[in-house]
């Protein structure tokens, strides 16, 4: 089981090329890559998007990658002759026409000017650099792997914590549930008694009265079913597989049976339990939306 938050990082060096990868991860409904790249590796995203889809099943990703390029090969200059050639001429000729103006014309001038000496940046073939972009990218998705398994096995110790606290309560609302029926029989025959002078009171009528509050307040079926979903939830947060949708639908079956057990139970120390019961339901809720 994975959490969908994590980050990771991952760096390549040589003495043409660093590029450092970063990446972070938090929870979404869907799978949503974001790609911040420098122009030279743009045309590789789809590469890079289906390396990471490889790992991560669903989350928002930000990937971020800097590319920094050492002198080798970096850039490439250019002389332009014939412009130079123009700018000198346009010199001497403005110094023959001003003989007021001194000064020699230098090399330093002249390459001062503007496009007479151009710098461009060397294009990388695509592949040659996806070799080098790889190996960064591959160990930030191992780290952004081994980050949200180890926030998924934090969860998982939250949720173990929690279903322990919540098993305990329906413990109590289990052994509770037939002193009910009893309290509700004693009640009825005080009430009966009070009203009828101490008149013996029909025990058949009675017992039949009794057996309809008892299947209406039975909250057996709900225990049975809440215990089912609990041990399924062990059995989930197990797997290796992503599990946060299964968890969240389990979640909804599990607080439509506490849900009932409150509304049917018609007693105080149940409904105590219950409200203990969805508390911790809820946080555990909250997150599940965190897992992958």
């Amino acid at each position: 089981m994975k959490s969908m938050t994590g980050f990771g990082r991952g760096e390549y060096r040589d003495e043409e090329f660093e590029i450092i990868v970063e990446m972070k991860s938090i929870n979404h409904r869907y799978k949503d890559f974001f790609i911040k790249t420098p122009r030279q590796i743009a045309m590789l995203e789809e590469n890079i998007r289906k390396h990471v889809s490889e790992s991560v099943s669903r989350g928002r990703v930000e990937i971020s990658i800097k590319l920094n390029r050492g002198a080798i090969g970096d850039k490439s200059l250019s002389l332009n002759s014939k412009l130079a050639e123009e700018y000198v001429k346009s010199l001497k000729a403005l110094k023959d026409s001003f003989l007021e103006i001194t000064g020699e014309i230098s090399l330093s001038l002249v390459s001062r000017f503007p496009d007479v000496i151009t710098a461009t940046e060397n294009e990388v073939d695509l592949d040659i650099l996806w070799q080098k972009v790889s190996p960064a990218l591959e160990c930030a998705i191992s780290a952004l792997v081994d980050s949200r398994e180890r926030e998924g096995d934090t969860l998982k110790k939250d949720f173990e914590m929690r279903l322990a606290y919540i098993n305990e309560n329906l413990s109590i609302a289990e052994k509770r549930a037939p002193k009910v029926s009893q309290d509700y029989r004693a009640r009825l025959e005080d009430k009966v008694k009070e009203y009828t002078n101490c008149i013996e009171v029909d025990e058949s009528r009675l017992l039949n009265e009794v057996a309809i509050f008892a299947d209406r307040v039975s909250i057996d079926e709900e225990i049975t079913r809440l215990k089912s979903h609990i041990q399924r939830f062990y059995t989930i947060i197990e797997e290796t597989e992503p599990v946060g949708r299964k968890l969240d639908f389990l979640i909804q079956e599990m607080n439509r049976e506490i849900n009932t057990i409150g509304s049917k139970a018609n007693d105080i120390e149940i409904s105590n339990c219950v409200v203990d019961m969805k508390s911790e339901l809820e946080k555990m809720r909250e997150q599940v939306q965190n897992i992958e």
